[in-house]
Protein backbone atom coordinates (compact mmCIF):
# COMPACT_ATOMS: atom_id res chain seq x y z
CA UNK A 1 0.00 0.00 0.00
CA UNK A 2 2.57 2.64 -0.90
CA UNK A 3 1.38 5.40 -2.41
CA UNK A 4 1.41 9.20 -1.89
CA UNK A 5 -0.85 8.62 0.85
CA UNK A 6 0.99 6.66 2.38
CA UNK A 7 4.67 7.11 0.96
CA UNK A 8 6.30 5.58 3.93
CA UNK A 9 4.92 2.18 3.36
CA UNK A 10 3.36 1.35 6.52
CA UNK A 11 0.88 -0.93 6.18
CA UNK A 12 -2.58 0.03 8.11
CA UNK A 13 -3.79 -2.35 10.60
CA UNK A 14 -7.07 -1.20 10.90
CA UNK A 15 -9.26 -0.51 7.02
CA UNK A 16 -12.19 1.07 6.17
CA UNK A 17 -14.45 -0.33 4.56
CA UNK A 18 -13.73 0.78 0.82
CA UNK A 19 -9.86 -0.26 1.47
CA UNK A 20 -11.36 -3.94 3.34
CA UNK A 21 -13.70 -4.05 0.59
CA UNK A 22 -10.80 -4.04 -1.96
CA UNK A 23 -8.48 -6.30 -0.10
CA UNK A 24 -11.41 -8.74 -0.72
CA UNK A 25 -12.16 -8.40 -4.20
CA UNK A 26 -15.99 -7.41 -3.76
CA UNK A 27 -18.73 -4.57 -2.78
CA UNK A 28 -18.81 -2.38 0.44
CA UNK A 29 -22.41 -3.25 0.44
CA UNK A 30 -21.39 -6.82 -0.19
CA UNK A 31 -18.91 -7.04 2.77
CA UNK A 32 -20.92 -5.15 5.45
CA UNK A 33 -24.08 -7.85 4.44
CA UNK A 34 -21.27 -10.60 5.22
CA UNK A 35 -20.18 -8.97 8.29
CA UNK A 36 -23.48 -8.12 9.89
CA UNK A 37 -24.61 -11.74 9.37
CA UNK A 38 -22.19 -13.74 11.13
CA UNK A 39 -20.50 -14.76 7.42
CA UNK A 40 -17.07 -12.48 7.74
CA UNK A 41 -15.36 -11.42 10.68
CA UNK A 42 -17.46 -7.93 12.58
CA UNK A 43 -15.97 -4.51 12.28
CA UNK A 44 -14.38 -2.30 14.89
CA UNK A 45 -16.62 0.58 15.83
CA UNK A 46 -14.25 3.49 17.39
CA UNK A 47 -16.09 6.07 18.89
CA UNK A 48 -19.87 6.77 17.98
CA UNK A 49 -19.77 6.70 14.11
CA UNK A 50 -16.54 5.45 13.07
CA UNK A 51 -15.88 1.24 11.84
CA UNK A 52 -13.09 -0.03 10.99
CA UNK A 53 -11.77 -3.36 9.74
CA UNK A 54 -9.36 -5.43 11.06
CA UNK A 55 -6.74 -6.77 8.27
CA UNK A 56 -5.05 -9.56 10.15
CA UNK A 57 -8.47 -11.06 11.22
CA UNK A 58 -9.35 -10.49 7.36
CA UNK A 59 -6.11 -11.81 6.36
CA UNK A 60 -6.38 -14.60 8.61
CA UNK A 61 -9.97 -15.38 7.33
CA UNK A 62 -9.64 -15.75 3.79
CA UNK A 63 -6.76 -17.83 4.22
CA UNK A 64 -9.31 -20.51 6.07
CA UNK A 65 -11.18 -20.45 3.18
CA UNK A 66 -13.53 -17.47 4.49
CA UNK A 67 -15.02 -19.81 6.86
CA UNK A 68 -18.79 -18.18 8.41
CA UNK A 69 -17.68 -17.11 12.13
CA UNK A 70 -20.52 -17.49 13.77
CA UNK A 71 -20.23 -21.24 14.14
CA UNK A 72 -23.74 -21.40 11.42
CA UNK A 73 -23.29 -23.72 8.49
CA UNK A 74 -23.11 -22.82 4.87
CA UNK A 75 -21.92 -19.60 3.27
Amino acid sequence: MSNARNPEGIVPVLLTIAEMAKLCGIGERSLWRLSRSGGAPRPVKIGSTTVRYRRDEYLAWIEAGCPRVDGRRGN
